[in-house]
C-alpha cells in the first residue's frame, strides 16, 4: 500500500474527490457494507498520476463508497476516479458508477454489481409484531465488451450463446474438461479469457 499522510489525503478528498451526502436512514437489520469494517484503499484518479489513500467501505444500498468524516458521511465521486483498491478487492468506475472488478484486459472486463434490495420477512399479523425490514445482497454479473453492458446469466446455455455459434461444441467441451461451474467467478473469467475472440459482436 502507499503510503501518504491520511490526513492530508482527506483534506484533499472532500475538496476535490467527493461530496456530503445523507445516507438512507431507515432502520433495516443487517449490515449495508461490502467489507465488514471500512479498511484503507488506494484511490487511482483519472486526471492525476499520484494515487491517494482513504479509508472506506462500498454502500451497498446506496451504491456508493462511504468516507466518514466526524459527523458526516461523503461519497467518492466516480466521475473523478479510476479504480479504488483493496488489499484483496479492486472496484472501476464505468460510465459513473464503480463495479467490482472480476477480470480487466485489453479485451473485455468482467464485472460483478453486488447491491441490497429491501425485503420485509413473513409474519403473522395480530400475533407478531410487524418486524424490521431486512436487506438481501444481490450479486449480478456483467460482461463489458466494445463499450457495452451485456448481463451474464449464471446458466452454462446462456454462456455458451454469448459466443459465435460455431463454437457451441468446442465451449461445452472446454466447461466439461475444466469443469466450469457459471458461479464461480474465477471460472467464468478463465472461459472468457480462452475464447473472448469468438464473443457475440
Amino acid at each position: 500500500m502507499i503510503a501518504t499522510n491520511i490526513g492530508l489525503d482527506l483534506a484533499y478528498i472532500k475538496r476535490e474527490l467527493s461530496m456530503p451526502y445523507k445516507s438512507n436512514r431507515l432502520k433495516i437489520d443487517g449490515n449495508k457494507y461490502f467489507f465488514k469494517d471500512a479498511s484503507n484503499a488506494t484511490l487511482v484518479l483519472i486526471e492525476e498520476e499520484t494515487p491517494v489513500n482513504v479509508i472506506t467501505n462500498y454502500n451497498l444500498l446506496e451504491q456508493t463508497f462511504d468516507v466518514f468524516d466526524g459527523s458526516e458521511t461523503l461519497k467518492l465521486l466516480p466521475n473523478k476516479i479510476q479504480k479504488v483498491i483493496f488489499p484483496d478487492k479492486e472496484f472501476v468506475s464505468i460510465d459513473n458508477k464503480f463495479y467490482e472488478a472480476i477480470e480487466i484486459n485489453d479485451n473485455f472486463s468482467l464485472l460483478a454489481d453486488t447491491y441490497l434490495e429491501i425485503y420485509f420477512p413473513e409474519y403473522t399479523p395480530g400475533i407478531q409484531d410487524k418486524p424490521d425490514p431486512k436487506y438481501r445482497k444481490k450479486n449480478s454479473v456483467l460482461l463489458y465488451y466494445k463499450d457495452r453492458f451485456n448481463y451474464v446469466e449464471r446458466r452454462k446455455s446462456f454462456l455458451i450463446s454469448m459466443f459465435d455459434k460455431n463454437m457451441a461444441k468446442e465451449i461445452n467441451t472446454f466447461m466439461k474438461k475444466n469443469k466450469i461451474s457459471p458461479r464461480d467467478n474465477d471460472e467464468l473469467k478463465s472461459l472468457f479469457n480462452e475464447f473472448h475472440s469468438f464473443l457475440n459482436k
